[in-house]
C-alpha cells in the first residue's frame, strides 16, 4: 500500500507507514474517493462539449483582443493588398495575442478553477492522472502541445471522440484529462 503523505510502497497488511509513521488506514479512508482516472467513459468531457467551451473561450478571449487592437492600432485592423507587407505593429499584436491566449488557456487551467470560462459553461475541468489540480507547467506544455494537435490537420483534437478516456493528442502529452465537474465532487 502506497502511503499517501510520503509515497512509500508498504506491505498490503500495514497499518502504519515504515517510512514516515503515517496512520495508512485513516489517510486512506481521508484520500478522495477520485484518487484516479474514473472507469466510467461518461465521467470524462466528450468531443461536442469540449468544441462549445472552446467556442465560448474563443469570444471570451477574441472579443477584448479586437477591440484593444481597434482602440490601440486600428491601422493594423485595415484590410491589406493581395501580398500584404507584415508591419512592425502586425507583428507586435500577433506576439500580444499569443501571449494572451497562452496566458488565459494555461493560467485558467492551473488555477484554483482548474478550467476557462468556456469549460466552466459546460461543466468541465481539467486534472492529471490522479485527478488533482495541474500546475501552470503541465498546463503550458499542454497549451503547447494544442499547436501539435491542430498542425495535424486537427487530428489531435479529432482523438477525443475516439479514445476511451476521451484525450485529445494534447491531452495524452500533458497526462491531463478534462473531466465533468461532478466527477470532481
Amino acid at each position: 500500500m502506497e502511503c499517501k503523505a510520503c509515497g512509500r510502497d508498504n506491505p498490503p497488511e500495514a497499518r502504519y507507514c515504515n517510512g514516515c509513521g503515517a496512520d495508512l488506514v485513516e489517510v486512506a479512508a481521508a484520500s478522495p474517493a477520485h484518487a484516479g482516472p474514473p472507469e466510467d467513459r461518461a465521467a470524462f468531457g466528450g468531443f461536442w462539449r469540449r468544441v462549445l467551451a472552446t467556442l465560448v473561450d474563443m469570444v471570451v478571449i477574441g472579443v477584448p483582443q479586437i477591440v484593444a487592437q481597434m482602440v490601440i492600432s486600428p491601422e493594423t485592423m485595415a484590410p491589406k493588398g493581395p501580398e500584404p507587407e507584415l508591419m512592425a505593429a502586425d507583428i507586435v499584436w500577433m506576439l500580444i495575442n499569443i501571449l494572451v491566449a497562452w496566458l488565459y488557456w494555461a493560467g485558467m487551467h492551473s488555477s484554483r478553477y482548474q478550467a476557462t470560462v468556456g469549460k466552466m459553461a459546460v461543466g468541465l475541468r481539467v486534472v492529471d492522472y490522479h485527478g488533482e489540480r495541474i500546475t501552470f507547467m503541465r498546463a503550458t506544455g499542454r497549451y503547447l502541445a494544442e499547436i501539435l494537435s491542430g498542425l495535424l490537420f486537427g487530428i489531435g483534437y479529432l482523438m477525443v471522440a475516439f479514445t476511451r478516456r476521451r484525450q485529445g493528442l494534447h491531452d495524452l502529452i500533458a497526462e491531463t484529462f478534462v473531466v465533468r465537474k461532478e466527477w470532481l465532487n
